[in-house]
C-alpha cells in the first residue's frame, strides 16, 4: 500500500475542495489497484504532496512545516498556477505544477508524472521546489546592508543622500540595490519602490 498524505495550501476553498475530492480519488484508486504503477512508486518511502498557491500567505517549500512532520526530502512540491504564473512552468520544467484550467484527466496524469519523476529524482525534485521563494524567504535572504539600503529608500532617499550618510561610495548603494532587487525578484526600480511603501518587514 502507497504511503502518501498530502496538504493543500491557498485561498481559493471551492477549488480546494474540488482538488482535495480528485486527490483523494486519484490516492484511492492507486491504492486499490497495482496496475499501471511503476516499481519504483510501489516501493516508495511515506512522502508528502504538498499543493501550494504564489500567495505569499501560503509560504513557500523552504519555510513550510509539515503537520506530519515529513522531512523536507521527502516532500513533493506541486504549484497550483494561474494563467499569469504559467511562465514558472516553461522557465522551470523540473517545478511540479498544475494549472487551474486543467481537467481532472489533465491533473491525474500530471500527478502520476511528478510521482513518477519523484521517486527517481527526489533531489531534482527538492532542488526544484526551492526555485520559487515567498515574500518572507525572499526578505531573509537580503545582507544587513541590502536591508538597511532599503530602509532608507522607503523614506524617500536617493541613491546619492545614502552614500553620504553611510559614508560609502554611490556605486556601492547602487550595487546592494541591484543585489536586493535580485533576490527579490524584482526587474524594475518602479516595482521595488511599490514594495517600499509597504516596508516589508524590512527592520
Amino acid at each position: 500500500m502507497l504511503n502518501i498524505r498530502f496538504t493543500l495550501l491557498g485561498s481559493d476553498n471551492f477549488y480546494q475542495l474540488g482538488l482535495r475530492l480528485l486527490v483523494e480519488d486519484y490516492l484511492h484508486n492507486l491504492n486499490a489497484s497495482n496496475r499501471g504503477t511503476s516499481a519504483d512508486l510501489l516501493n516508495m518511502e511515506p512522502i508528502e504532496i504538498v499543493f501550494r498557491t504564489m500567495e505569499d500567505s501560503c509560504g513557500c517549500a523552504r519555510c513550510y512545516q509539515s503537520p506530519y512532520q515529513t522531512p523536507r526530502h521527502r516532500q513533493m512540491t506541486v504549484l497550483i498556477l494561474n494563467d499569469r504564473d504559467a511562465h514558472y512552468e516553461h522557465k522551470h520544467p523540473a517545478l511540479f505544477s498544475i494549472n487551474r484550467r486543467d481537467d481532472d484527466a489533465v491533473v491525474r496524469a500530471k500527478l502520476q508524472l511528478a510521482l513518477e519523476r519523484f521517486c527517481q529524482q527526489p533531489w531534482v525534485a527538492l532542488h526544484a521546489s526551492g526555485i520559487w521563494k515567498c515574500r518572507q524567504c525572499r526578505i531573509a535572504a537580503l545582507s544587513s546592508c541590502e536591508k538597511k539600503v532599503l530602509k532608507l529608500m522607503s523614506s524617500g532617499m536617493s541613491a546619492c543622500t545614502i552614500a553620504g550618510m553611510l559614508q560609502r561610495s554611490q556605486k556601492t548603494i547602487s550595487a546592494h540595490k541591484r543585489s536586493a532587487m535580485r533576490k527579490l525578484n524584482v526587474h524594475k526600480s518602479i516595482e521595488l519602490n511599490k514594495m517600499l511603501l509597504n516596508q516589508l518587514g524590512l527592520n
